[in-house]
């Protein structure tokens, strides 16, 4: 049964933490393991040092920083994660690297909170050297981030996350609200006859910045909110939200949190009897959390992403054959957070060869208009966002199954020119060289 959770280990044992058991071995990974491991037993300056990073080979190399989450509530998503960025570097290399030189990945815990997370990018700048930042994790670490590397080094942000941040030489690869909730609510209301709306979401900025377009795109469908709840990360208990829910009327619930949040909010939202009368909109599920929720609990649960591992595209089809083929039926399954780290090393390196160099100035001149080709289909580049081809997906046992091409939607709500960075002050020793590449 676990095979196809993870690679067999239970991580409660090893951190001390409780999961539910399929989180637990969901989020295993021997790689992984060691790493948490170590994290327990040395600082971080003894785990860079033992050489917590991947090497590709011999010869020249540029050193890229990837901050995935590897702790926390959102750790689920991070095994995945690895695996497809390792995918990644691993095909960029095969075909020469980038610029004659072989990338090499340098790993960091998205998880950690934000002065954790610029203290670590610090570290890879000053002492590894990275050229460029791979980012999933929340959004007080992205901006975090951006206030401190911002301007210095290109980083591309991979996940979900609320639209309409546009900063200089900072790309974006996640879907939007922009891109998400409009199809996904006019379909819940033509289908399910969605008008009342409860609102549950986690506390910070994704989330709440997201409910508030989602209120817009609610009342266009000529719907209403009559209730809604923000509650903080590593919440357990939802059984007074969920008799609120109950007692709201509602038709539909928008569920806005990230993580173990969405796995212990469903699971009572099942256990309570809800799932079979009311519809569940969640534009942040992926089947790593179906995984834990549980088959017999997902029942009315919509979604839409660019990218699931069900989907029957062409370009979806041949990143799972590949993704199959370097790590074998155990490993954690692909999803929409690991494949937009594949996704993000890809678009760095197109980025960085129309651009003929690392510059962040020249690769911002060229990242306007910009087209690649992704596991969610062709996306191109406006204002910053990568735009890409959206469906609308149900949950079904432990798949995310299409009901709906939505077609092609640009992520950013407006078009911005990016011309010139805003530079937060940041010690000079972590300045990183600015050489041609």
């Amino acid at each position: 049964m676990y095979s196809r959770l993870g690679r067999g280990i239970d991580v409660s044992i090893i951190l001390g933490i409780s999961f539910p058991a399929p989180v637990a071995y969901l989020i295993g990974g021997r790689e992984l393991i060691e790493g948490l491991w170590l994290a327990r037993k040395l600082d971080s300056e003894a785990i860079f040092a033992e050489g917590c990073r991947m090497r590709t080979g011999s010869g020249s190399v540029i050193k890229i920083g990837l901050m995935t989450p590897q702790s926390g509530p959102i750790g689920l998503y991070g095994p995945s994660s690895i695996d497809c960025a390792k995918l990644a570097v691993e095909e960029i290399n095969a075909r020469g690297g980038l610029f004659g030189s072989r990338l090499d990945l340098v790993f960091g815990d998205g998880g950690a909170g934000p002065e954790r997370v610029v203290a670590e990018t610090s570290h890879m700048i000053e002492q590894h050297r990275i050229r460029a930042m791979i980012g999933s994790h929340v959004s007080p670490n992205r901006d975090a981030l951006v206030g401190a590397i911002g301007g210095r080094i290109p980083y591309v942000y991979t996940t979900l996350y609320e639209g309409d941040q546009y900063a200089f030489g900072v790309f974006m690869c996640g879907e939007t609200p922009v891109q998400q909730l409009d199809p996904l609510i006019a379909w819940l209301r033509s289908n399910r006859d969605a008008r009342k709306w409860f609102i549950v979401a986690n506390d910070y900025s994704f989330p709440l910045k997201s409910c508030r377009i989602a209120k817009d795109y609610i009342a266009q469908a000529d719907g209403e909110i009559v209730g809604e709840e923000y509650l903080p990360l590593a919440t357990a208990d939802y059984h007074a939200t969920l008799r609120r829910i109950e007692r709201s009327g509602c038709d539909a619930v928008l569920i806005y949190l990230v993580g173990m949040d969405a796995i212990v909010f469903n699971r009572q939202f099942s256990s309570a009897g809800l799932h079979r009368k009311i519809a569940r909109a969640a534009p942040v599920l992926c089947e790593n959390t179906l995984l834990a929720i549980g088959s017999d609990a997902v029942d009315n649960m919509y979604s839409t992403a660019g990218f699931t591992n069900h989907l029957r595209t062409n370009s979806g089809r041949r990143f799972r054959d590949s993704y199959r083929r370097r790590f074998g039926p155990g490993a954690p399954v692909p999803n929409r957070f690991g494949v937009s780290c594949y996704e993000g090393l890809h678009l760095l390196v197109a980025l960085a060869e129309q651009a003929g160099s690392l510059d962040l100035y020249k690769m911002q001149a060229f990242a306007d208009g910009l087209a690649i080709s992704t596991p969610r289909g062709d996306c191109r580049m406006q204002s910053n966002h990568l735009g890409a081809p959206i469906h609308l997906v149900e949950a079904r046992g432990f798949d995310l199954c299409a009901l709906e091409d939505v077609g092609y939607r640009t992520a950013s709500s407006r078009s911005v020119q990016i011309t010139s960075p805003v530079v937060m002050a940041m010690p000079e020793r972590t300045r990183p060289q600015t050489d041609n590449i």
